[in-house]
């Protein structure tokens, strides 16, 4: 797994430097016209990123310091107007370490949900990225836009190349006050190593919001390994309860060491959470979270389909809450660490799938976490008789200590193997592959309030699942799963004896107990 920044730290010139806020004579964007141009009193956004790529004052983009690399913005009149930089034709790539802050444009607000008095807009459907943080800007932060506008040519409202990028305080596809659509293509894109969207550490909290962009709202392609996505609103509106529409809200492709949620940096966990909720396009499969060809990608701590209040669910149609596709080591949830109320998921879909681990996606964790049951550990979000709490067709896959619900109408576990593939789902039981020899156990899961059954198997047209442990979980009743019990029922081939009679300590409300089973091995 990739190390988590506590703080935004880099080694330049010797020197360790913190580069949260600019503490030097920043270029001061003036103006928000879209010029460049000598002469005429103003230095725009576009000639600040020129005057910083070359490192040296550009027309009216004057520093004291020579060698400068900070960019302020404050636009008279400076009493809380909303202004508008809308863009005539694409900005410069940014190839220089910049430090772009406007959030002392007056009016502009980060906490708890951004609300920002300048943006960027494309107008002119210039088929060009909004910000692009190219080859040689490592370590920059940009705080304080809304951007948006920006679908043509498959584009990005940010598109990132550099490493260590620092996205903070930002609203990238809607309105500068988080509440109407306003797509980009893509919302952010990542390609850099390490980058950081939305900052949730001791010295620092600065959440994004970012909803509402036609295709992925967070994308993180191969070249975006050991990146942190903490504290967003993604999919929802500034109240964190309407969804958006978009196809994916994150999407995790070829990345290894990603890090989405919690992640125990020091700083309030719950600034950490990300509230992820989007309205799938109609007649489509849209996905919250994806893991796709993905390594060691932790997600953790998260509202997944639930609105900010951690209780109700936020209507994706259909698709999927979580989604992990021949992925090699993922968590979702506890890897171990930490105390499960920090690291646990809130998981739901009504509709269909809350969590689906696809073939190919072997040594998944689902660990801790309340799957179809609210953060109060108490109300069942509802749901149909297609709803599924764990969709599993990938082999060795741990499932322990979560609650697993479905509004008293779908299956709790679906068994599902693969003719493509030629999987077989098995549960992870007695092994010894944690850490200093830990054993892996799927148990001490609640199975309670799954209408066609605690753990089922779909075996039309399929291999035949071969029989596989589960043990020690709450059916839902001390005398345990039907058709012998009166809980919910268990799949023919499961073995599910010795069962739990009386509820484990994580179904419900009771107390959370640090769960260290060294999963991850490291």
């Amino acid at each position: 797994m990739g190390t988590f920044r506590a703080v935004r730290l880099a080694l330049m010139g010797g020197l360790l430097l913190n580069f949260s806020s600019p503490a030097f004579a920043a270029f001061v964007v003036n103006t928000d016209a879209d010029t460049d141009a000598a002469g005429d009193g103003a230095c725009s956004l576009r000639e600040a990123i020129t005057a910083v790529n070359n490192q040296a004052d550009y027309h009216e983009c004057i520093s004291a310091n020579a060698g400068e690399s900070a960019v302020s913005v404050a636009i008279p009149p400076n009493m809380g107007e909303l202004h508008t930089i809308a863009l005539t034709s694409a900005l410069p790539p940014i190839t220089h370490f910049i430090t772009l802050d406007a959030t002392g444009q007056t009016g502009s607000i980060c906490t708890p949900v951004p609300n920002l008095r300048v943006q960027i807009t494309n107008p002119a459907a210039v088929p060009s990225h909004g910000l692009i943080f190219d080859f040689g800007s490592d370590f920059s932060t940009v705080e304080g836009l809304a951007i948006s506008g920006f679908a043509p040519g498959s584009s990005a409202g940010i598109m990132i190349f550099a490493s260590d990028v620092q996205v903070g305080c930002m609203i990238v596809g809607t309105d500068p006050a988080g509440a109407t659509a306003q797509p980009n293509y893509y919302g952010i894109y990542v390609n850099g190593q390490g980058s950081t969207i939305g900052v949730a550490t001791a010295s620092q909290w600065l959440p994004n919001l970012i909803s509402g962009n036609s295709l992925a709202n967070i994308f993180i392609d191969f070249g975006g390994a050991d990146s942190v996505i903490s504290g967003n609103y993604v999919g929802v509106d500034s109240a964190g309860a309407t969804p958006l529409q978009s196809s994916f809200g994150i999407y995790s492709l070829g990345a290894s060491g990603v890090h989405i949620g919690f992640s125990d940096s020091g700083g309030d966990p719950a600034h950490q959470r990300n509230v992820i909720g989007i309205a799938g396009p109609p007649s489509t499969n849209a996905v919250n979270v994806t893991l796709d060809n993905a390594t060691d990608n932790v997600v953790a701590g998260n509202y997944i389909g639930v609105s900010a209040d951690g209780q109700t669910a936020v209507p994706l149609g259909t698709g999927l809450g979580v989604s992990v596709i021949k992925s090699a080591n993922s968590v979702l949830g506890c890897d171990g660490f930490v105390v499960t109320e920090y690291c646990r998921n809130v998981i739901a879909n009504p509709g269909g799938f809350a969590v689906e681990n696809f073939e190919g996606s072997n040594g998944t964790a689902v660990v801790g976490n309340y799957i179809g049951i609210g953060a109060d550990g108490v109300t069942p979000f509802g749901g149909s008789v297609n709803a599924v709490g764990i969709g599993m067709s990938g082999a060795d896959t741990l499932v322990a200590r979560n609650f697993i619900s479905t509004g008293g109408l779908g299956n709790g576990i679906l068994l599902s193997p693969n003719n493509l593939d030629h999987t077989t789902p098995v549960f992870l039981n007695q092994t010894t592959a944690g850490t200093n020899g830990a054993t892996l156990d799927s148990s001490d899961n609640c199975l309670q309030g799954n209408g066609a059954g605690g753990v089922f198997t779909n075996e039309a047209g399929n291999p035949t699942v071969i029989s596989t442990d589960f043990i020690s979980n709450w059916w839902g009743a001390a005398d345990g799963p039907a058709p012998n019990g009166s809980g919910d029922s268990a799949a023919s081939n499961v073995n599910f004896a010795p069962f739990l009679t009386a509820p484990s300590p994580y179904c419900g409300t009771q107390p959370d107990i640090v769960f260290r089973d060294g999963f991850e091995g490291s």
